[in-house]
C-alpha cells in the first residue's frame, strides 16, 4: 500500500510540473499586437498566433510563420538579423534616453524612434506620428501622402518589458502587420542615417 502511495505521488508530481510548465510556456495573459484590420495577433508568453501566423519566441530568435511568410530572426542588445518572407532583415539598436531602431525589414526601411511618450518614423512607405495611449498607441500615419488619421495600434505594457531586441522585433512586426505589401530589397545606406519626426508628422534629416 506504502509503494502505491508513493508512486501515485511521484505521477501527481510529475503532472503538476508538467502543467506548469506549460502554463509558463504559453504565458498566461494574451495580448493583442498591431492592429486588426491585418491580422488580429496575439501574444502569449513566449507565442504569437493568428489566422494566418504562428511564431515562437526562444530566448534571442522569433521563428515561425507571419501571414503565411516564413520569419527567422535573432537578436542581441545591437542588432536583429535573419529574414522574413526569405528577404534579409538588419536592424541596429541603440537605448538611451530614448530607443531607436533602424535598418530594414524583410526587404522594407524601418526608421523607428520610441521614447517615453511617443513612437515617430517610418516602415516600408509610410511615416508614422504616434503617442502613448493605455494598452498602446494612437496617432497617424501618411502612406504616399494619404493621411490617415485616428490610428489605434496595440502594444500593451507588459510588452514594454521583453529585452531591446525582442521588443524591437515586435515593434515592428505590430507596424508591419497593416503594411499590406513588402517594397523590393533597397540598400541599406540610405536609411541607416537617424531621422527626427516632428510631432506635426513631417520628418527632419539629422545632418551627418
Amino acid at each position: 500500500m506504502s509503494r502505491l502511495l508513493l508512486l501515485s505521488g511521484f505521477m501527481l508530481l510529475g503532472a503538476g510540473c508538467a502543467g506548469s510548465h506549460s502554463n509558463f510556456r504559453t504565458g498566461g495573459p494574451a495580448y493583442p499586437l498591431g492592429q486588426p484590420a491585418g491580422e488580429p495577433m496575439l501574444v502569449q508568453g513566449s507565442y504569437i498566433t493568428g489566422p494566418a501566423s504562428s511564431l515562437v519566441v526562444d530566448n534571442d530568435s522569433l521563428r515561425g510563420r507571419f501571414r503565411d511568410r516564413p520569419v527567422s530572426l535573432a537578436w542581441t542588445w545591437q542588432e536583429v538579423t535573419g529574414s522574413v518572407d526569405s528577404r534579409g532583415t538588419y536592424l541596429e539598436l541603440a537605448e538611451g534616453d530614448d530607443t531607436r531602431v533602424w535598418g530594414s525589414f524583410g526587404g522594407m526601411p524601418v526608421d523607428l524612434t520610441l521614447d517615453k511618450e511617443w513612437l515617430y518614423g517610418n516602415v516600408g512607405g509610410c511615416g508614422y506620428v504616434l503617442r502613448r495611449a493605455e494598452d498602446g498607441f494612437v496617432g497617424r500615419r501618411s502612406c504616399g501622402g494619404s493621411l490617415e488619421g485616428d490610428l489605434r495600434v496595440e502594444f500593451p505594457e507588459p510588452l514594454m518589458e521583453r529585452p531591446l531586441g525582442e521588443r524591437a522585433s515586435l515593434m515592428t512586426l505590430m507596424l508591419v502587420n497593416f503594411t499590406s505589401t513588402y517594397s523590393p530589397v533597397m540598400s541599406l545606406a540610405r536609411f541607416a542615417r537617424p531621422r527626427n519626426a516632428n510631432v506635426d508628422g513631417s520628418v527632419t534629416q539629422v545632418s551627418p
